[in-house]
């Protein structure tokens, strides 16, 4: 079975960074999936599936904490190609929303998505979260914890990456 692309895995990686609200990982993720060959076109389609997926959420806890039925349609998306699956994956991983995590994989795999690729979105949506939290965490000052020290065999993690 076939991997990811570097450039397949770095829209996923901005789209991930966005939805995790991570500003040195979105810099970082969108230098590199320009180097990788994106087009204005495909990082403004990562970028609105993460937005997408994060509203969606936003708005789905706001409802289910003020005891609301949630929303009938979930995100929205209304996404139909296997890219955009894997980005609203790792999206809705981003920002921990179950609704639209079951909602994108059950659409992943009725469009043929391989689990491989799916492992790789989650795979690299932990990586990201936790260079997420280290960014924040940073700002604690001396009470922050300790940085993550697990890396990411997906995309090559140099010491400036996210």
């Amino acid at each position: 079975m076939m991997s990811l692309t570097m450039l397949e895995k770095e829209l996923v990686a901005v789209a991930i960074s966005v939805a995790a609200g991570c500003r040195p990982c979105t810099t970082y993720h969108l230098a590199e999936v320009k180097r990788a060959g994106a087009t204005g076109a495909d990082i403004e389609k990562a970028v609105a599936g993460a937005v997408c997926v994060r509203t969606s959420a936003t708005e789905g806890m706001g409802r289910h904490a003020l005891g609301l039925e949630p929303a009938p349609d979930g995100c929205g998306c209304g996404t139909t190609d296997m890219l955009a699956e894997l980005i609203a994956i790792g999206a809705s991983l981003a920002v921990n929303c179950t609704a639209n995590l079951d909602k994108h994989l059950a659409a992943a795999r009725a469009l043929g998505v391989p689990q491989e690729h799916i492992d790789e979105v989650a795979a690299l949506a932990a990586m990201i979260r936790s260079k997420a939290v280290h960014h924040v965490e940073k700002h604690l000052g001396d009470r922050a914890a300790p940085a993550p020290t697990a890396g990411c065999a997906l995309v090559a993690a140099p010491a400036g990456c996210c």
